[in-house]
């Protein structure tokens, strides 16, 4: 179906891909797994001729009868979408912020069938039904910014799969999203691959759904393809060093100086706690029935009670759209609760003044989800790290802007780049660097590791470990990665539907979970191992 040989990319004078091949057969799921900036999605956006604009490809690369490299415009866009379509790894990015999800899938139908605006319409309210956004609670008039980062994407898949082609490219399709959604997503590209004899191209950093989904897996590095062949004997014999080195990271815990902080060991030496939050309650108003009717609040997080105390990491886990981030945000004060209390260091956030508040910032900081979002393009690093420097009211000097990058793993001269100049590794330490210019003591991490590939994301976690050590930081960790929790949290809590169904330490709930939910979540979630293990069997 599709056959890439020889290919090589260049942009500008830097060499991105060097003589790749790779062969995707009907009814066949190909792994693609490398670091970032190996060239996975470059792979990917030449298959789509989607490069930019300075670059120069040789080789070849066939889909069936057709030579893409030297295909015309009209030719692609007749491809793209219908024979060939793509799920693209940044879903805010891939959808138009001022068309609703519906106008989005329905126009690809449209374009490609020539079906009615009517009939496009049913046909993408069955899609989203498919990839887990029932119509009954996701109209298809919702905007993109309605949805949470794993509902989007789940929106991205649907608008790739809707007209069924012969083709899809993944990339990264599962990164933002919770694991037990994860696991729907899979079984249904695999469902699809199945039933439609589709070829599938899936792209990831996580070994443990390449494991469970992939037959035949490619391993890239800095442009060139170290390994290649049948998914089980290469993440079994492991046999080069650079497959090993992935395989350890996947499973990397950071080695941790100070005694874990619980919960349990806080209360009984009776230690007060850093933030204790009662009986909060989020709501949100929804869109009216009818001109006579008061609209119903939608309630994101539902009477949450829990304390952080000094030193503690605790984890907050659940599904996408399960009000993680809402409540985050409502720690800072970003988000009005409708009811509740928030205490920080005995003060009371919800009934204090303004200048209480931004007093009480200097000590809360966020890592935010997607950190190229959160940051101004048009900013320089110096002028990103600086930016929280307005809660102290005093300027910063350039030595102090100095040693926060270097805390962080970055240099003197990355100051005066630009975002859009660094990896998304490297994004995420600047992001971190904001957050600690302050010198906070507690930091919520808003799903800091979720986007980065495995190697990456060991190094962020031993620097997330090193600060902790070095300044006693408290985190609010919230991850639907259950195995970055059981590496690097003393605490959980896992939320459902806005509420808190069970709380302990990572011991015992990983253990001995005790809610049903808990159960499902470890049950959905990847373990290399335990695959590995299932497909030898």
């Amino acid at each position: 179906m599709l056959s890439i040989k020889n290919l090589s990319l260049t942009i500008g004078d830097i060499s991105v891909l060097k003589d790749i091949d790779l062969n995707i057969k009907p009814g066949q799921i190909m792994g693609l797994v490398g670091e970032s900036g190996s060239g996975k999605s470059m792979t990917a956006l030449a298959v789509m001729q989607l490069l930019p604009h300075a670059s120069k490809t040789s080789g070849e690369i066939r889909f069936g009868d057709l030579d893409i490299l030297n295909a015309t415009e009209k030719q692609m866009c007749n491809l793209r979408g219908d024979e060939i379509g793509m799920v693209f790894q940044e879903p805010m990015t891939a959808l138009n912020p001022v068309k609703t999800i519906g106008e989005q899938i329905a126009e690809g139908i449209r374009f490609h069938t020539g079906a009615s605006g009517k009939d496009a319409r049913d046909q993408a309210a069955r899609i989203l039904e498919q990839v887990g956004l029932p119509t009954s609670k996701f109209g298809l008039n919702r905007y993109p910014h309605e949805l949470s980062g794993g509902q989007r994407q789940r929106v991205v898949i649907a608008i790739a799969c809707a007209i069924q082609p012969k083709l899809l490219i993944a990339d990264e399709p599962t990164t933002a999203l919770d694991v037990t959604i994860q696991a729907q997503i899979l079984d249904l590209l695999k469902k699809l691959v199945e039933e439609n004899n589709m070829g599938l191209l899936l792209i990831s950093h996580d070994l443990g759904v390449i494991a469970d989904a992939a037959d035949e897996i490619t391993i890239i590095r800095s442009g060139e393809i170290i390994e290649a062949g049948p998914t089980r004997d290469i993440l079994r014999n492991q046999s080069h060093p650079y497959t090993r080195q992935l395989a350890k990271a996947s499973t990397h815990v950071p080695v941790r100086k100070t005694k874990p902080v619980t919960a349990l060991d806080a209360k009984k030496a009776q230690t007060p706690p850093l933030l204790q939050v009662t009986n909060l309650i989020c709501e949100y108003p929804t869109k009216r029935n009818s001109l006579f009717e008061k609209p119903l609040p939608f309630r994101a997080v539902d009477d949450v009670s829990f304390d952080i105390f000094p030193g503690q990491t605790l984890a907050l886990v659940g599904e996408s759209g399960c009000g993680k981030s809402t409540l985050a945000r409502t720690l800072l004060r970003v988000h009005e609760p409708h009811s509740g209390g928030i205490e920080f260091e005995d003060m009371d956030l919800l009934n204090s003044g303004h200048q209480e508040i931004i007093a009480a910032r200097r000590h809360m900081q966020i890592v935010f989800q997607d950190p190229y979002g959160s940051f101004n393009p048009r900013h320089k690093v110096s002028n990103i790290i600086s930016e929280p420097m307005h809660l102290v009211k005093r300027k910063i000097g350039k030595d102090e802007l100095v040693d926060a990058l270097i805390q962080v793993g970055l240099e003197a001269n990355d100051l005066e780049k630009y975002p859009h100049e660094f990896s998304g590794g490297q994004r995420q330490r600047i992001a971190i660097a904001r957050a600690l210019i302050t010198k906070p003591r507690l930091i919520i991490a808003d799903e800091p590791v979720s986007a980065l590939d495995v190697s990456i994301r060991a190094q962020i976690l031993d620097l997330l470990n090193y600060l902790r050590d070095k300044f006693r930081i408290s985190y609010l960790f919230i991850t639907h990665d259950l195995s970055v929790v059981r590496a690097f949290c003393d605490d959980v809590m896992v939320m459902n539907s806005g509420k808190i169904v069970e709380t302990g330490s990572v011991s015992q709930l990983f253990d001995n979970p005790a809610s049903d939910y808990t159960k499902q979540l470890l049950a959905a979630a990847p373990d290399l191992q335990k695959t590995l293990s299932a497909r030898n069997s």
